[in-house]
């Protein structure tokens, strides 16, 4: 990190904190970060998970057999840029050429990587733009802060902590959905906060109650059926490998289950399932054919609708059949109102219900009516207050709740790595620069 983004994001303090603890953690040679590596490697292994470690091209160049070999043992590894710089400043032309170096030496280590983790979880429309153009099929940028377990009442704290949304323009997770979203074809998926960084370093969490932070942010995830994507760095692990073991545990033992996969695999089912599709056909006195076009691990939701179904989480159930017929004076499918910006109804049939558009709002079995100045929440709300009759493709597989992944960016493996990122930095962006 260059001197000038520590200070951004910590302040004085908080950079001269930073700079002792990364003394402490990098070494001469790597060996000290592969065995950082092999023991989050085991803890995972231990539990059945797999990470995603975006890694950084320059990093990767210096050490490829090391980080290889992770990939290997299944891990996945994802662009992290060339170098460990801002890509929320630099412009289209610039990302394309450093971003398309950066795969060219992931392709010469023999990794192909398919996804791309902004440093300092920082982007812009240019870089989604390049990684659309380069084929990439995944993005994990934006961060969604999710709330505090207990407020901290150390002021100091609570301001570094404030300072890390800001320069993450942070969503607030009571205001979204915690999910991916595709973008022509480009899955964007979010990375919550408070992570690894911002709890050691910031909020001073650790032990017991960053277990117990993560495990109130995977309870809120597994409630709202939304994605848990922790983020730890590798050189923390020491601090908070509890705290990951207390909560992948907690995650194994939730009912209905955790979608946990890396994120080349959430990617790749967000996109599958973007393919499926439930037909509702009015078939006449009150009768309403369900058709489900889908592959065989869909869920298909129903709620208060006269078929065969499993019971599942609060009022809605796993239909048994892909060719339903639904019983009710109600159409099973969410109405929104005419007034309704276009948007809503394209987050809906995100969401995996069918949609019509109507102002006969007693007609439907959910209603959404939201003016120009709405919010994502209030069609969630929308969502979960509706009675039925309902059918929907639900977020993930299998009849799973909510999903979770496990990441962590390798930003240097020795503290030459850490001490070259300021100079490739500056370097990488004179060059930019002398280019225009």
């Amino acid at each position: 990190m260059s001197l000038a983004m520590s200070l951004r994001s910590r302040g004085p303090a908080g950079s001269a904190a930073r700079t002792a603890a990364v003394l402490s953690r990098f070494g001469v040679t790597a060996a000290g970060m592969a065995g950082r590596l092999d023991r989050y490697m085991r803890l995972l292994s231990d539990l059945g998970v797999r990470p995603t470690w975006p890694t950084t091209a320059c990093v990767l160049a210096r050490h490829p057999a090391l980080l290889r070999g992770y990939a290997d043992r299944g891990a996945e590894l994802a662009l992290h840029g060339l170098v460990h710089g801002d890509h929320a400043v630099l412009d289209r032309r610039r990302q394309r050429e450093t971003i398309a170096k950066a795969a060219e030496i992931f392709s010469r280590a023999g990794i192909a990587a398919v996804g791309f983790r902004g440093p300092y979880l920082r982007y812009n429309d240019a870089t989604l733009e390049v990684l659309k153009e380069l084929g990439f099929r995944w993005h994990s940028s934006q961060a969604v802060a999710f709330p505090m377990l207990a407020s901290d009442p150390a002021q100091a704290r609570v301001a570094s902590y404030g300072l890390a949304l800001r320069l993450y323009s942070a969503h607030d997770a009571a205001s979204v959905a915690a999910r991916p979203r595709l973008r022509d074809g480009l899955v964007d998926i979010p990375v919550a906060i408070p992570d690894d960084e911002t709890m050691v370093e910031r909020l001073r969490l650790e032990g017991a109650d960053a277990g117990a932070q993560w495990v109130h942010m995977l309870d809120r995830t597994h409630e709202r059926g939304d994605l848990f994507t922790i983020q730890l760095h590798p050189e923390r692990i020491r601090e908070l490998d509890g705290a990951l073991r207390e909560t992948l545990t907690a995650a194994r033992r939730r009912e209905p289950a955790v979608f946990v996969a890396r994120l080349d695999e959430i990617a790749e089912w967000w996109r599958r399932r973007s393919r499926f599709s439930v037909q509702v056909l009015r078939a006449g006195d009150g009768r309403y054919r369900v058709r489900l076009d889908a592959d065989d691990d869909v869920t298909l939701l129903v709620r208060g609708c006269n078929v065969e179904a499993a019971p599942w989480y609060g009022n809605d159930a796993v239909a048994h059949g892909r060719d339903l017929e639904v019983r009710s004076a109600r159409v099973p499918v969410m109405g929104v109102s005419r007034r309704s910006p276009a948007a809503v109804g394209a987050l809906l049939a995100e969401e995996g219900l069918p949609v019509e558009v109507s102002d006969a709002r007693d007609a439907y079995g959910g209603y959404v009516d939201v003016g120009a100045e709405w919010r994502e929440s209030e069609v969630l709300d929308a969502i979960d207050r509706a009675p039925g009759p309902l059918v929907r493709i639900w977020r993930w597989p299998r009849g799973m709740r909510s999903a979770l992944a496990v990441t962590g960016d390798i930003d240097a493996l020795t503290l030459r790595d850490f001490l070259l990122r300021s100079w490739e930095t500056r370097a990488s962006a004179q060059a930019g620069r002398h280019r225009s």
